[in-house]
């Protein structure tokens, strides 16, 4: 190893340190002596290193992560599954809530390229959703309608969040929002012909099919989880649907390992913008965090339901490390 590669480890470690005790100290609050025993220096040394980090400019509003992406990992990515970019996020601190934040900080900051004028965004809800659009900027755009992908009501005294997201994603780009007022899954493929008949529901799914950029998590076959806790299957459709391979859902259509639709019998009961509509979508934003995603984001990743991916490290190893280049 040379000494100018040797010199570029050294800061890359100096700058990964610097960023881990300014969250530790700012986001998590811990003092600095608890900083100090954590990192095996003195007080005196937390101290300087957040002065240095403040003058670098890492510390302002936020901290400033996003130097550190792993563009080797992000290669790693696009050589096996027919994406675009691939958004990696360090976790330095080792606390999900503030991992979660730092991913989704990352869309944030790289939406105002996807949005533009006179154009159609669909989003949808969940834990993920909720906390990036906590974090959306503001924009200046004209002309620019927001649709949910999928119906957003509970069946089940729990509250998805879902009409909060599509609020502030309206306020961020100063547009116009449309709600779907139906459960994301009803009870019999009858009901959703009949839903689509309302000239709300029918007029937002036409608006999906000329959807430029969606933004979305998955959620895994799991409990709890939101659709769980909302009414939409219930623990006999968990075990059913595990059993006969299902490993998620990806705007509330279930999906098997390669990324393809598991029942299309249970996917008739979805409201909500088909499958193969949203695959059609030009701008796919993918945000999650935690390796229990790794199989249904691997998923996701071979049915062609990404192209821009924001994600934790430990987790895109994972995926790396599970899918080799045969």
């Amino acid at each position: 190893m040379g000494s100018r590669e040797w010199s570029r480890m050294m800061d890359t470690a100096k700058m990964n340190q610097a960023i881990r005790i300014a969250k530790l100290y700012y986001e998590l609050h811990y003092n600095q002596l608890e900083i100090a025993a954590r990192e095996g220096i003195s007080k005196s040394s937390v101290s300087r290193i957040l002065k240095n980090a403040m003058d670098m400019g890492i510390i302002e509003v936020r901290i400033k992560d996003s130097v550190l992406a792993d563009s080797s990992l992000e290669n790693e990515l696009i050589e096996r599954f027919p994406i675009k970019r691939a958004i990696i996020v360090p976790d330095l601190v080792g606390n999900p809530q503030i991992l979660m934040q730092d991913v989704c900080a990352a869309l944030a900051e790289d939406l105002p390229r996807y949005i533009k004028n006179d154009s159609v965004i669909g989003v949808t809800w969940g834990h993920a959703l909720a906390v990036l659009a906590q974090q959306l900027p503001k924009m200046k755009r004209k002309g620019v309608s927001v649709i949910q992908l999928t119906g957003g009501f509970s069946r089940a005294i729990f509250e998805s969040g879902a009409l909060d997201v599509l609020k502030r994603f309206v306020d961020s780009v100063g547009g116009i929002g449309y709600q779907i007022p139906a459960p994301a899954m009803v009870a019999e493929p009858s009901i959703v012909d009949a839903l689509k008949k309302d000239p709300q529901i029918q007029e937002i799914l036409e608006m999906a099919e000329v959807c430029q950029t969606a933004i979305y998590s998955v959620g895994n076959l799991e409990r709890p989880s939101i659709v769980y806790e909302m009414g939409l299957i219930d623990e006999n459709d968990y075990k059913d649907f595990s059993r006969r391979g299902a490993v998620g859902d990806c705007c509330s259509h279930f999906i098997n390992k390669n990324g393809e639709l598991f029942d299309k019998k249970i996917d008739a009961r979805v409201v909500g913008a088909s499958l193969e509509t949203i695959k059609k979508i030009p701008n796919k934003l993918v945000v999650a965090v935690g390796k229990e995603k790794e199989k249904i984001l691997t998923a996701a990743l071979r049915g062609g339901l990404v192209d821009s991916l924001y994600i934790d490290e430990p987790t895109a190893e994972l995926i790396v490390r599970h899918n080799p280049i045969n």
